[in-house]
């Protein structure tokens, strides 16, 4: 049961998490959601974000922060329920790192390398820039390594406080 739960916990956060990744990415234009993730190659080619670029990536940020950070906390409090009241911290760090994780990856995989790096539609190409741009996969591939570290911590603390509370 507890496997059960951490798989389609993980696989719903997954599913749901690319899906508004990739609408963002459709609807907006990639000056607002992908300027601070390009690589400075990118950046020196491009003028600055404007202020209301700035403003908009907060605004369309903010329902996708309070998902990615409030998911974890309430699909662990409710396996913690489910578990009679009481979660091992590792139960609650397994369902929270997987879940983190797999997510992680398909952003890594599915978005940043098979449609950005790969494929690189119109939709991601920001004006003044060429598709061959975008084709370096380093750029994302590194980022994730350095985010990996405190998103292990963020799941550790995460599980400590559904633990203790």
């Amino acid at each position: 049961m507890v496997f059960t739960a951490v798989i389609f916990n993980g696989l719903l956060y997954t599913l749901i998490g690319a899906c508004y990744l990739l609408i963002f990415m459709v609807t907006f234009d990639p000056r607002i959601w992908g300027y601070q993730d390009y690589p400075e190659r990118i950046k020196e080619k491009i003028p600055p974000q404007t202020r209301r670029e700035r403003i908009m990536a907060g605004l369309v940020g903010i329902p996708w922060l309070f998902f990615i950070l409030a998911y974890p906390l309430i699909s662990t409090a409710f396996l913690e329920t489910e578990l009679g009241g009481e979660i091992p911290f590792e139960i609650a760090f397994l369902n929270m790192f997987f879940m983190v994780f797999l997510f992680f990856l398909v952003d890594l995989v599915v978005l940043d390398w098979l449609i950005i790096s790969k494929i690189t539609p119109k939709f991601v190409i920001i004006d003044g820039t060429t598709p061959e741009d975008y084709k370096d996969f380093s750029h994302h591939y590194k980022g994730h390594l350095i985010a990996s570290i405190p998103l292990t911590l963020i799941c550790v603390i995460f599980s400590a406080i559904i633990v203790v509370f």
